[in-house]
């Protein structure tokens, strides 16, 4: 029983004398990329391009221990996916080239375990909630005018028209869960109170939230997308790159 007793105060002592509470904000410039095996396979009428977006906001944490901890954040984030594709036109062997984008709101609830302090490692779960996504395609010229007809998949194709942030956020699920892996440090800015953190940090979200390809179609939108390509027509954004903020121990 006593044995019990000192080793339970022990705990309690280490965790007591080490323990701290810190609370922040950062933000975050990422490379973005809406994963979608559809798009990957489709060939030169679906190429992604490069594309960045961003995340802010607030960030609170404990330390148990000098060298373990947990932390919460609450990012509203930015995924943008760029495409560039283009069409054979019909007769011809001409092509008509085409520009798009996805922008994908929503905000994230990322729950981390924090591995060192001055230096880290970090890593866990996110809930994501999608709060907008809309949708842009411009083409080079005025195809459709010109009276143009494109083949798409062995069929003709009509739709040469501008879209401007026409909302899509109904092809998207609403939830997401994903992973977080990362690294970084703290630096020291007055008294070892507030200090500067700046890091590395990649986000997953492994569940399928849906979505639509690059000439915003989604998994339903038969014959673009076919019955064997809609098994495979899932969406998992992926987004990581340096973030940056401000924190106070208290």
């Amino acid at each position: 029983m006593k044995k019990i007793f000192f080793i339970s105060l022990f705990v309690s002592l280490a965790f007591t004398s080490f323990s701290q509470f810190y609370a922040g904000a950062h933000f975050a410039y990422n490379s973005t990329w809406l994963m979608n095996k559809q798009v990957f396979d489709e060939g030169p009428e679906m190429d992604i391009a490069v594309s960045f977006g961003n995340y802010f906001g607030v960030m609170a944490g404990y330390y148990f221990t000098d060298q373990l901890g947990v932390e919460i954040n609450i990012n509203p984030n930015k995924i943008v996916q760029k495409y560039r594709g283009d069409f054979k036109l019909s007769g011809t062997d001409e092509r008509a080239y085409y520009n798009s984008s996805t922008v994908l709101n929503t905000i994230d609830y990322p729950v981390l375990l924090k591995i060192g302090k001055d230096a880290y490692f970090e890593l866990g779960c996110m809930f994501s909630s999608v709060s907008k996504a809309s949708y842009n395609k411009t083409f080079d010229e005025d195809y459709f005018n010109n009276f143009n007809v494109a083949i798409y998949k062995d069929i003709p194709y009509f739709d040469f028209y501008d879209i401007e942030n026409m909302d899509v956020k109904a092809a998207f699920k609403t939830f997401g869960i994903g992973a977080i892996i990362g690294f970084g440090a703290n630096i020291n800015l007055y008294e070892d109170a507030l200090k500067l953190n700046f890091g590395l940090r990649f986000n997953y979200i492994i569940t399928d939230l849906q979505g639509i390809n690059a000439l915003g179609y989604n998994k339903a939108y038969s014959p673009w997308v076919s019955a064997k390509e809609s098994k495979v027509f899932k969406t998992n954004p992926l987004y990581g790159g340096l973030k940056i903020g401000l924190l106070y121990n208290f």
